[in-house]
């Protein structure tokens, strides 16, 4: 469960920025029952206007994650992934930092890094079993010498900082070696904390996910009740097996590998089986066909894109909501149709349907998502605003910093002004350029 996301230096996040996920009342290092989901917040909305950062906060958060998994392939990169705040003549050159504070198995966890082009310039976790910090490792360089091990942490710490370069974190690389305990962290932060943006590559990427996970029975009869909740008159969903010739097998392949040859690059050739093999099955969706006639099956290509959307956002926040995970949703109303949206929003606050805390952060321009449509609205702690100033610079704050009443219309507060992080629309500059060009 998250708790905190923090980072510094990433992108419109030039100062250190946070974003917390524990109730407002709570200020206490952990629950006096151990209950960390009475007091964190299972869905959190961020808005603001256009440019204004809010999809950054989601970006620095996969970005973050995306470092986690694949940083102990990087020994041999000149350089490594780096995302610095570039409306200045300082940030650029400053590293960025990114801190995480989160439960595993109920104990809350600390854990941070900091980088920069050239690599890791310090990490650090720690623990809170009996309320206390108890820290487990920090790391103050890029070498394994910079490297302390507390006797809190079990395992063959030592021998797997032999592993360790200047380009990996050791999170990645203790997670690589089996580490047992790290990665079991490696996996919480990995593995289940999950970001659909709006773009097509994305929705192709959970699509393919979704393909993966049709093969199991449980998530048929989840995906067919996904589809029959969304009154779409689709029946049900299946997977069928579609045959590849040997010409389309190498015409793929002399594409692909072409691509990886202008980066340097060789195709992989487990990968690119793994691949194809994907390629042989297609999700088909049945419709009601009316006058007692069968089910008229449609392809993919052929759905709707409100289908193909619904189908690849509510399966994987299903699959997270099984899970216990976080699912990060950028551009939410622009992929679901509002009462979709607020219904995906009331599966993750319902204890019944999400009892394992799985949490949604989603940006959104639908302030109808700050009240009653079809399902609960988000409460003060739910609701944050995105505001950039005129330096370029990301300001992130809660609607809990001001004085809000029950019986206060948010949204139209919202609109009005009175949070801010809404847009400052120049009507007369606007005006003036459309009548010299009409003239």
């Amino acid at each position: 469960m998250l708790l905190r996301f923090r980072a510094t230096n990433h992108k419109s996040l030039r100062d250190t920025t946070e974003l917390v996920l524990t109730k407002s009342g709570f200020d206490a290092v952990r629950p006096r029952d151990g209950d960390w989901g009475a007091v964190t917040n299972q869905v959190v909305g961020l808005f603001g206007a256009n440019a204004s950062g809010k999809s950054t906060v989601l970006d620095a958060m996969s970005f973050a994650t995306f470092v986690v998994r694949t940083s102990s392939s990087w020994s041999d990169r000149e350089e490594i992934p780096h995302k610095p705040f570039l409306l200045d003549g300082e940030s650029s050159a400053q590293s960025s930092a990114y801190e995480f504070d989160f439960t595993v198995h109920g104990v809350r966890h600390v854990y941070g890094f900091e980088l920069t082009a050239e690599g890791i310039a310090s990490e650090w976790l720690s623990n809170f079993p009996e309320g206390r910090r108890r820290l487990l490792f920090e790391r103050t360089g890029p070498e394994p010498a910079d490297i302390s091990f507390s006797r809190n942490l079990k395992g063959e710490n030592v021998r797997t900082a032999r592993l360790l370069g200047g380009k990996n974190l050791f999170l990645s690389v203790a997670a690589m070696a089996n580490h047992p305990d790290l990665k079991r962290i490696h996996h919480q932060l990995s593995g289940h904390m999950v970001y659909a943006d709006f773009s097509e590559g994305n929705q192709t990427r959970r699509i393919e996910a979704v393909k993966r996970w049709l093969e199991e029975e449980r998530y048929v009869r989840q995906a067919h009740s996904l589809l029959r909740f969304a009154d779409l008159g689709i029946t049900r969903v299946s997977l069928e097996e579609n045959e590849l010739t040997s010409g389309m097998r190498l015409v793929v392949k002399r594409t692909l590998s072409a691509l990886h040859e202008a980066r340097g690059e060789e195709l992989d050739e487990p990968a690119f089986t793994e691949f194809m093999e994907g390629q042989k099955k297609a999700i088909a969706f049945w419709h009601e066909a009316g006058g007692g006639a069968a089910p008229r099956k449609l392809d993919l290509v052929d759905e709707s894109s409100g289908t193909v959307a619904w189908l690849a956002l509510a399966l994987p926040a299903l699959r997270e909501i099984r899970y216990g995970g976080t699912l990060l949703v950028d551009e939410l109303d622009a992929s679901l149709h509002p009462h979709l949206a607020s219904a995906l929003i009331s599966f993750f606050k319902s204890p019944e349907i999400n009892p394992r805390g799985a949490q949604l952060i989603f940006t959104s321009h639908d302030t109808s998502l700050m009240g009653h449509l079809s399902g609960e609205s988000l409460g003060a702690d739910e609701v944050w605003f995105a505001e950039k100033g005129g330096n370029g610079v990301t300001d992130l704050y809660p609607l809990t910093d001001f004085p809000v009443k029950k019986d206060q219309n948010i949204e139209r507060r919202y609109l009005g002004g009175r949070y801010g992080a809404v847009p400052s629309l120049a009507w007369e500059e606007l005006r003036s350029t459309l009548v010299e060009i009409t003239s």
